[in-house]
């Protein structure tokens, strides 16, 4: 599972309380590497007691595990019918899964068109090569060698294994299939998300007004602070703690924050040659526009598909695809903050430097940030 983290302000992970108003709302942080998708996940609440923040808390825990073992790539689990499944069956028999795979794929081939094929979580056989070189390229860099890159050759044959065409999905048996044995799902960047914003859902329903919860770089907050102040969140640095932040982004109410980035999963390569997980499916080479993008919009599975689309694009093209969504959803604030090294800057693209990096924002969030605000 892809995504950057980032910084909440003010907000120690170590679970404890401080007042917050005269309604007696208190506020409560907790976190855990228990709930799944291979990352800490933090949360931080106002409720009136501990213990109502305990049972939120557990209630994240247990709901974020659910969707970790049904979007799973990995790992079989019993009784559960999950992507593995999918895969481990692909050119053999469909597979009867949880709805909520089956809405997630809808909403993943419903973007794969919309982004020009950019998004595409049918590109796991091509992944799966990058991967593989990627693991291999990791030993090799602990001791002090470069790694390989895949042959150009190779990434287009298992190209030619990608596309909704290998997917068959009934949603009235609850069915997807895989029609080729080469075929491969890859969920990752979408399901983290997607899960996100379900469990904050949840949490939502269950009685939650005050809180964000933080899953490896998927933010979704819920509400705001007591007395309606905003969430305040970083933008991490890709230099990973060389700056607090480039930017802080304070939103008015439920909203979600996602980060691709080329800074964490990587490895380097011949020449010196740095080499992410983030893959172009037109050149099946890493994306090199820029160093990260962040997107932000209510909806935190829409979010990390815009992260990743976005990220893969040109910014004249990342900027064409998040006008478009805001003009389809006027009542929501959505918006993107690229962040580039000074020669990536885009010709006419007047970006603010913080932090040794420069910064592009969407009209849309320049009131909400700390520094284009000023």
């Amino acid at each position: 599972m892809k995504k950057i983290l980032i910084v909440i302000f003010m907000t120690a992970m170590i679970a404890g309380c401080v007042p917050a108003t005269k309604e007696e709302f208190n506020r409560y942080s907790n976190q855990t590497v228990e709930a799944g998708f291979d990352t800490l996940i933090s949360m931080i609440a106002y409720t009136k007691t501990p213990q109502q923040f305990t049972e939120y808390f557990e209630l994240m825990k247990s709901e974020f595990y659910k969707y970790h073992q049904l979007f799973d790539k990995y790992n079989a689990y019993n009784g559960i019918n999950n992507i593995y499944t999918i895969n481990q069956y692909a050119g053999i028999t469909p597979v009867t899964v949880d709805p909520v795979i089956i809405d997630m794929l809808l909403l993943s081939k419903e973007w794969y068109e919309k982004s020009n094929r950019q998004f595409n979580v049918t590109l796991g056989a091509v992944l799966k090569v990058w991967s593989a070189y990627r693991d291999e390229a990791e030993i090799l860099n602990s001791q002090g060698k470069p790694g390989e890159i895949p042959p150009m050759a190779l990434l287009q044959e298992k190209m030619t294994c990608t596309g909704w065409d290998y997917v068959e999905i009934d949603q009235e048996k609850n069915t997807v299939y895989l029609t080729d044995a080469c075929a491969s799902l890859d969920v990752g960047g979408v399901a983290k998300g997607y899960a996100t914003e379900l469990v904050a859902k949840k949490l939502e329903q269950s009685g939650l007004t005050m809180g964000i919860i933080n899953a490896g770089g998927n933010v979704r907050s819920i509400g705001t602070k007591p007395e309606n102040d905003p969430w305040a969140v970083g933008i991490e640095s890709p230099d990973m703690g060389g700056v607090a932040s480039l930017d802080t982004i304070r939103l008015p109410k439920s909203t979600s924050f996602v980060t691709s980035g080329d800074y964490q999963r990587y490895f380097i390569g011949p020449n010196g040659i740095t080499y992410h997980h983030l893959i172009d499916p037109t050149t099946l080479m890493p994306g090199r526009h820029f160093r990260a993008v962040t997107v932000i919009c209510e909806d935190s599975g829409l979010a990390d598909i815009l992260s990743t689309t976005v990220f893969l694009l040109s910014y004249q093209e990342g900027v064409k695809v998040i006008e478009a969504m805001q003009k389809q959803y006027p009542d929501q604030v959505i918006g993107a903050l690229w962040v580039f090294e000074e020669s990536q800057i885009p010709q006419g693209v007047q970006a603010v430097q913080s932090g040794g990096y420069y910064l592009a924002i969407s009209p849309s969030l320049v009131t909400y940030s700390r520094i284009f605000a000023k």
